[in-house]
């Protein structure tokens, strides 16, 4: 992390802090219970947690995917390109486009699942929840922007626009916000938006990834407007504020099936197939016993 990056995340972590306050403090004026101590608490942590590996997996993309590149001349376009308006314009929308697709995989594939249900596992909404980060995360998000790295641009600029993609996001984990005029519910992702994100109600699973702009899931079809109240958290909830459990809980789950008697190929869909696909699986197998 150079100076610039050093300097907006301390920037952003204190805006975040003041944020959480000032929303704590609006909940408490209108005697509603939208905080939880120890559930904040939780989150903090584990965005503490994740810095660890956030170190990793950065260097992991500059060494592996853009040292490879530029190493062997592969890259589209020139360095000038990225100091222009556009090229900045271009690499951002781009990082939200990898981003959209990486969250789209974390919900449809087990293994990730298991890294990103940590995000997903709190049944509140408030700001202190965005902080709720999936401590693995980072070691595996940046194989989605590697086509960026091969259209030439930086790392310095991919990290950088990811880091405001992420700046963003904070903002819209809140239920102060109802909605926003029509026009921006329709262009940007919006705290209604990532609200049902958050749902566990059937109509709202596995919906609304995106980061900033949710024209990405009107476009593949993964759009749902909020319409019934939210209910927060996973369909297994987790009863624990314990930040290691909530990172892990459910890679023993995985570890227990994968070691059951079964097939090659049934081991490799017990970590590489839909989340859901496990406890389909065992009724089948009810089913025809």
């Amino acid at each position: 992390m150079d100076k610039t990056e050093s300097t907006i995340a301390v920037i952003a972590f204190a805006v975040f802090i003041a944020s959480t306050l000032l929303e704590w403090w609006y909940w408490q004026r209108k005697g509603e219970r939208k905080y939880i101590l120890k559930d904040s608490l939780a989150n903090y942590a584990l965005v503490f947690m994740q810095v660890v590996f956030d170190t990793l997996g950065k260097a992991l993309f500059v060494i592996l995917a853009l040292g490879w590149i530029r190493a062997h001349g592969l890259q589209l376009i020139t360095a000038e390109t990225e100091t222009t308006w556009w090229g900045i314009a271009l690499c951002f929308l781009g990082v939200d486009l990898g981003f959209y697709w990486f969250h789209r995989a974390s919900h449809r594939v087990r293994a990730l699942w298991a890294i990103h249900v940590t995000h997903h596992s709190s049944e509140l909404m408030n700001f202190s929840v965005a902080l709720r980060q999936p401590v693995l995360e980072h070691l595996i998000d940046w194989l989605w922007f590697v086509p960026l790295a091969f259209v030439g641009f930086s790392a310095k600029l991919i990290l950088l626009c990811y880091g405001f993609n992420l700046i963003y996001q904070f903002f819209i984990h809140t239920e102060v916000v109802y909605k926003f005029p029509r026009w921006i519910e329709w262009i940007f992702n919006t705290p209604s938006h990532h609200r049902v994100h958050h749902g566990r109600n059937a109509e709202y699973i596995d919906t609304n990834y995106a980061g900033v702009f949710i024209f990405w899931d009107r476009i593949f079809g993964s759009f749902v407007e909020e319409k019934a109240p939210v209910q927060y958290g996973i369909l297994h909830p987790v009863h624990s504020y314990n930040p290691f459990y909530l990172a892990f809980h459910l890679w023993a789950d995985i570890w227990r099936d994968v070691v059951q008697p079964s097939s090659f190929w049934i081991k490799l869909k017990m970590i590489f197939a839909p989340p859901g696909w496990p406890e389909e699986y065992r009724r089948r197998l009810l089913a025809t016993n």
